[in-house]
């Protein structure tokens, strides 16, 4: 294994984790081999790469059941995609920028199916403001995708922007929670959309933004953190608990429904 200073500029790109790095290979099969020893991006690599095994959902109605397949399959292409981005990034440079942008490429996605399944289980009888909200996401979604994966904005010197362009497509959910509550009692709004999973979905996610822009721990000690514990692992542990915690939201807001039923025959 390398140290930050052997490697080039592209691949390193902090200099707060210098040990660890696997040598560029310019082969698949090498990055593949890769899984099985130690080095920096095994914790990113495996902190996704299970999380983003296939799952089952619970019996529900059928269109309860697209949409919660719908967040699973989009939480799976996510983790999937960033678990072979961590994996790929030792192969070279274009390998690298073309997995990187793949990988924002498809938080975008999940953040889209997190918010369709969430608005869906919201208004469960009110299609008009669900498929308004939809439409709301996707085009946020398509806006912040264009951001992450044009080619001028990939450096450093944009990873605020970057940052700063899913946060905002994230707060966007406040538009449409404050609207559930203006028009639903709260207890009630709370069961029908599992509301009280998202709020701490937003807690985890808002935690692993924070960490990731500060690069906490390494910048306070590096070295320590290169292979356990670094700020880009802790932000994917944050990311799998705030999908898990979406998921439970969104299973429990579909039984509730179903035992409930409230919309017109």
């Amino acid at each position: 294994l390398l140290t930050w200073d052997q490697v080039p500029s592209w691949y390193a790109q902090t200099d707060r984790i210098r040990t660890g790095f696997r040598p560029v290979t310019h082969s698949t099969a090498q990055c593949a081999a890769s899984l099985v020893y130690l080095h920096n991006e095994s914790v990113n690599i495996y902190s996704h790469l299970v999380p983003g095994a296939p799952s089952s959902s619970p019996s529900s109605p059928r269109t309860d059941m697209l949409v919660i397949t719908l967040f699973l399959a989009t939480s799976a292409a996510c983790f999937g995609t960033s678990a072979a981005y961590h994996a790929l990034v030792c192969h070279s440079r274009a390998v690298a920028e073309r997995w990187v942008r793949l990988d924002y490429a498809a938080i975008v996605l999940q953040i889209w199916g997190s918010f369709i399944s969430g608005l869906y289980m919201c208004f469960y009888c009110e299609r008009g403001l669900r498929n308004g909200y939809w439409a709301m996401i996707t085009t946020l979604s398509v806006m912040t995708a264009l951001v992450v994966l044009d080619a001028r904005l990939q450096s450093l010197q944009w990873r605020m922007l970057r940052l700063g362009a899913f946060v905002a497509t994230g707060l966007s959910a406040l538009a449409p929670i404050a609207h559930a509550v203006a028009i639903f009692p709260y207890g009630q709004l709370d069961r029908q959309s599992g509301l009280r999973w998202y709020y701490l979905e937003g807690l985890f996610i808002l935690a692993g933004a924070v960490v990731y822009a500060t690069h906490f721990p390494e910048s306070s000690r590096p070295v320590r953190y290169d292979i356990w514990g670094a700020s880009h692992q802790l932000f994917h542990v944050l990311v799998v608990m705030g999908a898990l915690a979406h998921l439970y939201g969104i299973v429990s807001a579909a039984e509730w429904n179903h035992r409930h039923p409230r919309c017109p025959a």
